[in-house]
């Protein structure tokens, strides 16, 4: 009896081919990892900023200047006695009550947590005065408005002396606090308002 051997090539090349179709389905899961993987990344980045956006709206206050005063009363000193903080709303913010603001003052040694002092005089830690609002009395900072916070750093014992650093921290009664770093000069001269920021 002859045996007849069959040979039949076609299951090479279909071994081949799904060979093939197994790299590709591969290199496709890849790169659908690569790019989930960098939209997972950029989804991140994007709330960031956007987080960082709100805070800084949220914030509603703004501190615009700060200067020192040598003066306390009538008597002119070394050591800067009262800070002048000019404060207004930033984009977007909602009025703000100022008598609800608090605020601290950290310097070298002490911290203290000042609350609304109502009036101007020599022994209030802070009080606040509207500037450049005509027609209103009251102590809401609103849009438009320009206000000043008086900080009495002689009635809260932390006068600020030459080269020496002092944190402000204004905290609403909504919003973010905010906060500014100052820094005395290495010195006064002839000045009695020092500017200390910007």
């Amino acid at each position: 009896m002859k045996a007849n051997i069959i040979r039949d090539n076609k299951a090479d090349v279909g071994i081949g081919t799904l060979i093939i179709f197994i790299a590709m389905v591969l290199v496709a899961a890849v790169a659908a990892a690569v790019l989930i993987q960098t939209s997972g990344v950029l989804q991140q980045k994007a709330q960031s900023t956007g987080k960082e956006a709100t805070a800084e709206v949220a914030s509603n206050i703004k501190i615009d200047s700060i200067v020192g005063n040598l003066y306390n009363g009538s008597d002119l000193t070394e050591n800067i006695q009262k800070l002048n903080v000019t404060v207004s709303l930033s984009a977007g913010g909602t009025d703000i009550d100022m008598e609800k603001v608090i605020v601290r003052y950290v310097n070298e040694t002490t911290s203290r947590t000042l609350n609304y002092s109502g009036t101007a005089s020599e022994t209030a830690f802070f009080y606040f005065e509207e500037r450049y609002v005509s027609g209103r009395d009251d102590k809401v900072l609103q849009p438009g408005d320009l206000g000043v916070i008086t900080i009495n750093l002689n009635a809260t014992g932390q006068e600020l002396a030459v080269r020496k650093k002092g944190t402000i921290t204004i905290i609403p009664e909504t919003g973010t606090p905010v906060l500014k770093d100052i820094v005395a000069p290495a010195t006064f001269g002839t000045k009695t308002m020092i500017q200390l920021f910007p």
